[in-house]
């Protein structure tokens, strides 16, 4: 049986030989995934798997909201109901110490990950083992009206000041500046405002790379990116833009509602399609602004582990091997709007590069160089992340809606951290 609780919100390229099936030594599998362009395509064809390996595929495909709970009852209750489980990498830390997932190391084959972009797969390899395999690598990136700003005289702003500086000239009654998503939490106001203030020179912790996490997040670097923030939301977005998620952000694109969009590569992919927006063929794209400190695109890896109590542990291994190779990556991309893919060799396919160049000709090429400028820890790969993402998200909304100042929403976030982290 499978159900689609939740329509996909959000959003590959050499004929590869068909997937192999081996004998399956478990007869049906239970995956559990949250709504994205991958994972609904995923579901639509999990008939062929079927068909290839006579196992069955009892597949949910939910809302990230439901997505959270589910799986929290499953890990802490040791039911041993799911066999495959969508894994966010910033979830990946967290689940590895708390024993929910098994390594895959011994598991997948070499020919699987061989064919993953190296990047994303080593940001599931931790301490030695391969904990899940990528099959989506999302980055941050602009569009922008381009007929407004040639009507205005305007260039491309390339940093986040010149957005600021351009808003009020591209803003009228009938249309805001820019959208940008503001409610709070890990994977939605932390997606993007982590972009500013990254630009300015803040951080989360004083020297994460060199293994000191004293938080950090209450400093003049990250004052000045959230005040910016906070301005462009408040005094250039439209009505109620202090509760837009990615949602609101792609319908106001979309509608032609705003000028500017700062968003990943799903929701940017849909705002430049013909087939999504009427307004596609005025809508351009660029890197994402940078600041004093450069440009530094947001970036979201996600990928399908095996669960500590998996009880189908072979038909799970079968199907993520299946899920990921360029046959199915490839017939993902081509339904849906998905160009976010990890398996490498799909990237020579001649139908997914004309799609994609059709949609718009600028755009992978863009995502690559996007994809070039951003860093693996854009937001800490700790544990306690999650956590942590979701108390300064709260903060950070809090001033966006003017329940604190920025000033008193750094120093709540901090004490946040230091409180998540035991300090």
């Amino acid at each position: 049986m499978k159900h689609l609780l939740s329509k996909a919100l959000v959003t590959s390229f050499a004929l590869a030989a068909p997937f192999a099936p081996t004998v399956a030594q478990a007869q049906e599998v239970n995956v559990l995934m949250f709504g994205m362009p991958f994972t609904n395509g995923l579901l639509e064809l999990t008939d062929e798997f079927e068909a290839e390996t006579g196992i069955t595929v009892n597949m949910d495909v939910v809302g990230q909201d439901v997505f959270e709970s589910r799986i929290t009852l499953s890990f802490t209750g040791g039911t041993g109901d799911i066999d495959v489980v969508h894994t966010p990498v910033i979830q990946v830390q967290k689940w590895i110490q708390a024993g929910w997932l098994q390594p895959m190391t011994d598991l997948v084959s070499e020919e699987t990950t061989s064919d993953i972009l190296a990047g994303p797969l080593g940001a599931y390899n931790v301490n030695g083992d391969q904990w899940a395999l990528p099959f989506f690598a999302g980055v941050g990136l602009m569009s922008y009206r381009k007929d407004v700003l040639e009507e205005a005289g305007l260039a491309v702003p390339e940093t986040w000041a010149e957005l600021l500086e351009i808003a009020p000239q591209v803003q009228n009654d009938e249309r805001a500046a820019i959208a940008l998503r503001a409610v709070p939490g890990q994977g939605f106001n932390m997606f993007i405002f982590p972009m500013v203030m990254r630009a300015y020179g803040g951080t989360f912790f004083a020297d994460y790379e060199n293994g000191d996490l004293t938080p950090a997040i209450n400093s003049p670097e990250n004052l000045e990116a959230l005040k910016i923030y906070v301005e462009l939301i408040n005094e250039y977005g439209p009505p109620g833009a202090g509760n837009f998620n990615f949602a609101e952000v792609n319908a106001a694109g979309q509608n032609g509602q705003i000028v500017f969009a700062v968003e990943g590569t799903g929701i940017i992919s849909q705002l430049v399609d013909p087939d999504k927006s009427r307004f596609a063929d005025v809508t351009g794209i660029a890197l994402p602004p940078g600041g004093p400190n450069g440009r530094s695109p947001a970036i979201g890896v996600h990928g399908m582990g095996i669960p500590a109590d998996a009880t189908n542990v072979d038909a799970a291994t079968q199907f993520i091997e299946w899920a990921v190779s360029a046959e199915t990556v490839a017939k993902i991309a081509m339904a849906q709007s998905f160009p976010d893919f990890t398996t490498a060799s799909v990237a020579d396919n001649p139908e997914v590069i004309a799609k994609y160049a059709a949609i718009h000709p600028d755009f992978l090429a863009t995502r690559v160089e996007a994809l070039d400028l951003a860093i693996g820890h854009y937001r800490p790969l700790v544990p306690e992340w999650p956590t942590l993402g979701q108390a300064i998200g709260e903060a950070v909304n809090a001033a966006i809606n003017g329940l604190m100042t920025p000033e008193e929403a750094l120093e709540q976030a901090e004490a946040d951290m230091r409180d998540i982290m035991g300090q």
